[in-house]
């Protein structure tokens, strides 16, 4: 740990769940009329569609009654399969408003994966986005008991859903509503499951309603900035990301106009930027970089790669200043550059970017610190979070006010942090979630006030939390030497041209690494470097990639102990993705699916 930092940090809350009603009532009672203000952007096909705050809640009240139609009710569990969208945010508060409980099950999960989460909550019934994922589900309707249903988005089953609810009174889903009450079963939301089986979360209304409060207190000047019918937030990161959840819920609670799109290329996150025009971008930490390595490749092509390269010294050392709140002294010479590059380079970033966006907000930490400090020089600030799903969703964040780049941040309103001996960070806050469930929804009561999260890190002296790594995956080599892999991990995987590094060596001689290529940063890379293309299975025999990477991997090195060291690497042509069950949908991987299936990569690494 810090020896200068803190053990323990609490932020008071800022926001309290009321006595009574639940999620639903932000929509019908709480937050306003609004009418003739866009509550939502919706996608239809190309284009944007502005959904006003009426016409949002028709839609909500229409798919609730549809849902009823169909015999969903109080306490039923209903799957969500299914990317960012519109249709979402209208299931969520559809389900909410008669005490049914979406299940996000994350898109492109495999059959066993959507079985488990299917099977383990009860679900009744499931909402897929398109054919594919209607071929994984339905098989599942004749091996699931009480799975029932299948309605899929892409085939207008929302419109056949609200058409057979016209004969049900718009009385009959105001009278369940005002039945949930704040303690009431919301959601159930699974881990990611880097460490095992995912398990199931049972959260409240209270709970959820509670941390998209304290949410919007913190961030209700940033995410309501902007001009009047303008796109308040653009969601880029999966609603089974509870931290998506909240920010979704927290938007319509506060009126701020919403937009999707679900994780892409960063070159079509650029032109959705470029349509939508938000102030706030909410996504995850591969997204952010992505962004930056897009302007870096324009900046590469045209011939401005030194110029570019000097205005991001310029731009960190910018907001290195700023965050230590001190005057520069560095003479007047440092801040023309600035003004120099704001015209020349900055203002054409934000521009690519559609020119309003001025705040990032991640879900999970991961970005390195001078990338973080380069976006904020640029005039884009970037907010890192740490969060769970047993705690509701984010527990710190970086404030608007005071950001520590590198960190996840303060906790925000209502949480407390508490790291152990062993660097273990503990949460406590009233948005706890209520239990884990057992086979077939069956809940079982949470533990204790206090979550041990199995995450480490340590505290600075402000409170601000700095991520290490997971106390599982930390390991000792056979000569006693303990390694951490997460530093050595996101230093390498934020070379341009790498997608994933997964360290090993547990009982093993030393630390080496399993790393994966973006086969297009390299293609890209060849060709501004003048050197000829390479089929994709001999990238990893090329000398000057081999070279290329291994100076990210001294790079990384350098911020470990020695003893800690990766000796040796090996770059793979096949990618760790979702599909096989290599990570996660936040992309975070499943470290002994990996080291399974890349067993004899594994074992080379250690031959002599």
């Amino acid at each position: 740990m810090n020896g200068s930092g803190l053990r323990e940090v609490t932020t008071p809350a800022a926001f309290v769940s009321p006595r009574a009603g639940g999620l639903a009532d932000l929509v019908f009672d709480r937050a306003g009329d609004r009418r003739g203000r866009v509550a939502v952007q919706a996608q239809e096909g190309e284009s944007l569609r502005d959904v006003d705050a009426g016409r949002f809640r028709q839609d909500i009240l229409s798919l609730a009654k549809g849902f009823l139609a169909a015999g969903v009710g109080l306490g039923d569990r209903v799957g969500v399969m299914s990317r960012p969208r519109y249709e979402w945010t209208v299931l969520d508060f559809a389900l909410w408003s008669i005490g049914a409980l979406p299940v996000p099950v994350p898109y492109g999960a495999s059959t066993a994966q959507v079985e488990w989460i299917l099977g383990r909550s009860g679900a009744r019934g499931c909402v897929v986005e398109d054919v594919g994922q209607a071929m994984t589900v339905g098989p599942l309707t004749s091996r699931l008991r009480g799975l029932r249903d299948l309605w899929q988005l892409d085939t207008a089953a929302m419109r056949d859903l609200a058409e057979a609810g016209g004969r049900i009174e718009d009385d009959e889903v105001h009278r369940r509503r005002r039945s949930v009450m704040p303690d009431s079963p919301a959601t159930v939301v699974y881990t990611a499951g880097t460490t095992g089986r995912p398990k199931g979360c049972l959260l409240s209304h209270g709970s959820l309603m509670t941390s998209a409060g304290n949410l919007l207190h913190v961030y209700a000047a940033v995410l309501r900035k902007g001009p009047a019918n303008s796109t308040g937030i653009l969601l880029h990161a999966p609603l089974e990301h509870l931290t998506a959840r909240v920010t979704q819920i927290a938007a319509v609670s506060g009126g701020v106009p919403l937009a999707y799109q679900p994780p892409c290329p960063a070159p079509q996150l650029v032109d959705t930027l470029g349509i939508v025009r938000p102030g706030v971008l909410l996504a995850g930490p591969r997204a952010v970089e992505g962004l930056v390595a897009a302007f870096r490749e324009t900046a590469e092509i045209s011939g401005r790669v030194g110029s570019f390269g000097l205005a991001v010294d310029v731009a960190v050392q910018h907001a290195e200043l700023n965050e230590r709140r001190t005057r520069a002294r560095r003479g007047a010479g440092f801040g023309v550059q600035h003004d120099l590059f704001e015209h020349g380079v900055y203002s054409a970033f934000r521009s690519s970017l559609g020119g309003r966006l001025r705040h990032v907000i991640l879900c999970g930490s991961g970005v390195r610190r001078r990338l973080g400090l380069f976006m904020s020089g640029a005039g884009i600030d970037v907010h890192e979070s740490y969060g769970l799903t047993e705690a509701g969703g984010p527990v710190t964040l970086g404030p608007p006010d005071r950001l520590r780049h590198g960190t996840a941040g303060r906790p925000l309103p209502g949480n407390s942090l508490y790291i152990d001996d062993e660097e273990q960070i503990w949460v406590h806050g009233a948005q706890n979630f209520a239990g884990y469930l057992g086979g077939h929804g069956h809940a079982v009561p949470a533990p204790g006030d206090w979550l041990a999260t199995g995450d480490l890190g340590w505290l600075d002296a402000d409170g601000h939390l700095t991520i290490v790594g997971r106390h599982g995956d930390t390991f000792v080599t056979s000569g006693g030497n303990r390694v951490v892999p997460l530093p050595l991990e996101e230093e390498i995987r934020s070379h341009p041209l790498v997608v994933h590094c997964v360290v090993v060596g547990r009982g093993r001689p030393h630390a080496a690494a399993l790393i994966t290529l973006d086969h297009e940063a390299v293609a890209h890379w060849l060709h501004v470097s003048g050197r000829p293309q390479v089929p994709v299975r001999r990238m990893p025999d090329d000398s000057a990639l081999q070279s290329e990477i291994n100076r990210a991997v001294v790079a990384a090195n350098k911020k470990v102990p020695p003893q800690s060291a990766i000796r040796t690497f090996r770059l793979l042509t096949r990618q760790f993705t979702a599909g096989h069950g290599l990570v996660t949908s936040s992309l975070e991987p499943h470290r002994a699916e990996i080291e399974e299936l890349f067993r004899a990569d594994v074992e080379a690494l250690y031959e002599v």
